[in-house]
């Protein structure tokens, strides 16, 4: 719930924020992100090289992986529904010998493959991760609330639903993904999560610019449809590079939250249900923070992504609360448009 006196706190930090981009040159603005094109993206896997992992791995592999069907008459089935090999049997398994050794010979906790090691819980690798992922996802049910409330002759009422839709299946992938790593589920985990970027961009152009004529929301749709292509493409037939990945989902992010603000600014920041929105983008951007302090798990459970997807659930209410009150603010203003028509 927003008091009053947070709402006062945001109205004094978005005032200095707009106050004081007057005074930013666009060459500076230039640099800063220039400087945000060049993070890349780092996996550091010393873990996995290491010489008593890829021994143990290879006297794992010939001691246990020599018949096949006698591995599975042994495995859980939980393991084999979630298509855990023998060789990812032994990769579990001398992982945590590894970090063994690495802590005895005061070592800090290594990474393998570019991710922290996990405990698994009947044989998901991230369980944190998973559970915040299934409830992100159904965070998205709000939009359930969103056909209660408002009305189907508000303009964005079907690109919500659109918008809902993508999110969800992004969230689904991303349980999966954090269920079992795979080169396929973290493809579709990396392509769905930049679907909802460009989902949300495709919404704020549409709200900031309107639907009518029907031809420009199909133009913003043709748009968007045709980066998300050759982004995919790219990354699916050319080159998966994670870099890449990461500087496109910037600049999208960048220019989603920069459009945003841009409505806020229009439609008056005083108002508490565009003060919903910035408060959900300054958050949103908030807990990016998390993904850069990258720490050993708690508990051998909790990372800073797992942290991140989290944080994304209030964030998500909060936005929906915001998307129901701006429909209810159009579908007001429709009505005011119709009774002047009458007059």
């Amino acid at each position: 719930m927003i008091t009053d006196k947070s709402i006062m706190g945001i109205q004094r930090l978005t005032h200095k924020i707009f106050s004081s981009i007057s005074y930013i040159s666009a060459s500076q603005l230039l640099l800063c992100f220039l400087i945000l094109l060049c993070v890349k993206v780092t996996a550091g896997s010393y873990g996995d090289r290491s010489y008593i992992f890829m021994k143990c791995v290879s006297n794992c592999g010939n001691k246990n992986c020599t018949s096949q069907s006698k591995f599975l008459s042994a495995q859980p089935w939980y393991l084999t529904v979630l298509q855990w090999s023998c060789k990812d049997e032994c990769r579990y398994q001398c992982m945590w010998k590894t970090v063994d050794a690495f802590h005895k010979d005061g070592l800090s906790v290594p990474q393998f493959h570019g991710k922290w090691p996990f405990v698994r819980l009947f044989g998901i690798q991230e369980p944190a991760s998973v559970l915040f992922s299934v409830l992100n996802g159904l965070a998205h049910l709000r939009i359930l609330s969103y056909r209660k409330q408002v009305s189907p002759k508000v303009p964005l009422y079907y690109i919500w639903h659109l918008y809902a839709l993508v999110a969800f299946n992004a969230w689904f992938w991303s349980t999966v993904f954090h269920t079992k790593d795979t080169d396929f589920t973290e493809k579709m985990d990396y392509f769905c999560a930049f679907s909802v970027v460009l989902s949300n961009c495709y919404v704020v152009l549409c709200r900031l610019y309107g639907t009518s004529p029907v031809r420009r929301p199909l133009i913003f749709a043709a748009l968007v449809i045709a980066l998300y292509t050759y982004h995919i493409y790219y990354l699916a037939f050319v080159h998966f590079d994670y870099g890449y990945n990461m500087q496109v989902n910037i600049v999208f992010g960048a220019l989603n939250f920069t459009g945003w603000m841009l409505y806020a600014y229009r439609e008056g920041i005083k108002k508490r249900y565009v003060q919903k929105c910035m408060l959900a983008m300054f958050g949103l951007t908030f807990l990016i923070l998390l993904e850069l302090l990258d720490f050993p798990p708690l508990l051998w459970i909790f990372d800073a992504h797992s942290m991140w997807h989290a944080g994304t659930i209030p964030v998500c209410y909060l936005w929906y609360s915001f998307v129901i009150e701006d429909g209810l603010n159009m579908e007001l203003e429709l009505g005011d448009d119709k009774d002047k028509k009458t007059v």
